[in-house]
């Protein structure tokens, strides 16, 4: 069975949420779906992946801000574009800028503040830890893809690794396929799967298989998970063969819907050498579409990238 149609049969197939999700994810997840613009041309008995990206629509919440690029979405975030020129965008490195450009032009999503603090944050990784060429890359729960694109255009000869839920990880695989198509991409069920380019790891399945990596990378969902699920990953992270960085990127205290407090300062970071340590200077405060039209996050958000111990 083909990737993008074992995710659709496997995650869309019932209104089920993952046995993976926290009472965050199982909230949102009911909002995920996939539409079909046109009858599935079937080859066989197989649905070939080409035809579901040409065919399907999908659309979720609770990972990230989406607004299809089309003229009225354009017209109506011209008051967001100027926050962002004055505010980030002159801050951006035009390599980055160019990267993060081409991702919006080629899977249609308006160039705004999501797409801008993962431009951010590449641009803050190459600063602090130099070039990212010829480095595999993990990254949990990236969410349509943005991130691993935009390090895949800057950094041709990066390995990325993603790694989701099944019901969100066909987003990262969907807009990856759409911006990279003649790259290689992969749903990894074993170690001998994993290939050079775009890689993609269900977290209902991630523990069966052996992901080793230069950096690991999270953004905005560990705040979302509970604690046996953030413990699992920073066992993975601290288990490496080799030294390994990691840079997490969460809120600094965040509640659940089933009323749990997640707390930053309650990972697991013992025995970690903290090498940055800081409110994320990107990621206090974003434009708004109605006023005021600068508004702060819920709570501050923590970065801080760490090492593993040789």
């Amino acid at each position: 069975m083909n990737d993008l149609n074992y995710l659709v049969r496997t995650y869309y197939g019932n209104g089920n949420s993952s046995a993976e999700a926290s009472s965050h994810w199982q909230k949102y997840q009911l909002s995920q779906k996939i539409s079909y613009k046109r009858p599935l041309k079937l080859k066989g008995h197989e649905q070939e992946d080409n035809d579901i990206l040409d065919t399907i629509s999908i659309s979720g919440e609770g990972f990230g801000d989406f607004k299809k690029l089309n003229l009225f979405n354009l017209i109506i975030s011209i008051h967001i574009f100027f926050i962002l020129i004055f505010m980030h965008w002159h801050k951006l490195k035009f390599s980055t800028l160019l990267a993060t450009m081409r991702y919006s032009l080629i899977s249609r999503q308006v160039f705004g503040y999501d797409l801008t603090r993962m431009a951010l944050t590449v641009d803050f990784l190459e600063k602090t830890l130099g070039s990212l060429n010829f480095k595999t890359i993990t990254i949990i729960g990236d969410g349509y893809g943005r991130l691993g694109c935009i390090l895949k255009s800057k950094y041709p000869k990066c390995k990325i690794i993603s790694i989701n839920l099944g019901k969100t990880l066909l987003f990262d695989y969907f807009y990856s396929c759409k911006v990279f198509p003649g790259l290689q991409h992969k749903l990894a069920h074993s170690n001998k799967d994993f290939v050079s380019d775009f890689n993609y790891v269900e977290a209902e399945r991630y523990k069966s298989l052996t992901i080793e990596s230069d950096l690991f990378i999270n953004i905005a969902s560990m705040q979302e998970m509970n604690y046996e699920q953030i413990n699992d990953y920073f066992s993975l992270i601290k288990n490496q063969p080799q030294s390994t960085m990691f840079y997490c990127c969460n809120r600094l205290a965040k509640s659940l819907p089933d009323d749990s407090l997640i707390s930053f300062n309650n990972y697991p970071w013992k025995d970690l050498e903290i090498i940055v340590d800081e409110l994320c200077p990107w990621h206090q405060k974003f434009p708004s579409i109605k006023p005021p039209f600068i508004r702060k996050f819920d709570g501050p958000i923590q970065h801080r990238i760490v090492k593993t111990p040789n």
